[in-house]
C-alpha cells in the first residue's frame, strides 16, 4: 500500500499488525506510512519503537538507521537529509556499501530536481557525488543483495549506476563543461562491465547533444582505451 502511496490503507494495516503482533517490520511499515502522511514526527517515534526490535545486533541496528534516514529524506530531499547517511559510511559500521547505495540514489533524485529546475551546475555535483558513491558497487548486482529497498520503497538498483553516469553527462553538457564531460564518459567506460559499455554506446547517439560533445572520442580509438 505504501508503494502504491494508499498512506491510509498502509498506516491501518500496519496499526493492524503492531496490535497483534508488536514488531520489526510492523513498526517500519508505520513508520513509513506516518511519514507519507507528512506526520513526521510520529513516524520518527515509530522507528524509535522499531529500535526496540532489533535485539542489539549491529546489522539489523544499521539498517534500520538507513531506512529511518531514507524515510527523512523522502519528506524533505535537500542536502542536509543526505549527511547522516554520508557521515555513517566513513565510519566503522555493519555495513558501508549499504550507505553508499543509498547515498547514491540519494544524489540521484536531488540531480533529478535540479535538472527539472535548469540547475545544471547543482545537478552535475549531485549526480557526480552518486557515481563517487556508485564507484562502490559499480559491478555488482546491488538490487538482489539490496531487495529489502526494492520492496520497501520501490527502488530501481539495477539501473542506479547506470543513471547516475548517464544523467551526470546529460547535466554536464547542460552546464557547458565540455572537458567534464569528455572525462565523465571515460571514467563511466572505464568502471563499467562489458554490458553495461554496451549500453553506454547505444545510448550517446541517442542524446544528440551529448553525442556532439563526445562524437570525436567516440570515433577515435586513442581517445578512449576500450574504443
Amino acid at each position: 500500500m505504501a508503494r502504491q502511496l494508499a498512506w491510509n490503507d498502509a498506516l491501518q494495516d500496519a496499526t493492524m499488525s503492531v496490535s497483534l503482533e508488536p514488531s520489526l517490520i510492523g513498526y517500519i511499515s508505520m513508520g513509513l506510512a506516518l511519514c507519507g502522511k507528512q506526520q513526521v514526527h510520529d513516524a520518527m517515534a515509530a522507528f524509535d519503537l522499531a529500535f526496540t526490535f532489533t535485539n542489539a545486533d549491529s546489522k539489523t541496528t544499521h539498517f534500520l538507521f538507513l531506512i529511518k534516514a531514507i524515510v527523512l529524506f523522502n519528506a524533505k530531499p535537500c542536502e542536509q537529509t543526505v549527511l547522516p547517511v554520508q557521515e555513517l559510511a566513513v565510519r566503522p559500521n555493519a555495513d558501508p556499501l549499504a550507505c553508499h547505495v543509498v547515498e547514491a540514489y540519494m544524489r540521484v533524485q536531488l540531480g533529478t530536481t535540479a535538472m527539472d529546475g535548469a540547475l545544471y551546475r547543482d545537478a552535475a555535483d549531485h549526480f557526480t557525488a552518486a557515481v563517487n558513491a556508485g564507484a562502490f558497487f559499480s559491478k555488482l548486482d546491488v538490487s538482489s543483495i539490496y531487495e529489502d529497498f526494492v520492496v520497501l520503497f520501490g527502488w530501481d538498483l539495477k539501473s542506479l549506476w547506470q543513471t547516475a553516469n548517464q544523467q551526470r553527462c546529460h547535466a554536464l553538457v547542460r552546464a557547458g563543461k565540455v572537458g567534464a564531460t569528455l572525462e565523465a564518459y571515460r571514467y563511466m567506460m572505464d568502471m563499467s562491465d562489458e554490458p553495461t559499455k554496451a549500453i553506454f554506446r547505444a545510448w550517446v547517439p541517442g542524446k544528440s547533444s551529448v553525442c556532439l560533445i563526445l562524437r570525436p572520442s567516440l570515433m577515435s580509438p586513442s581517445a578512449l582505451d576500450e574504443e
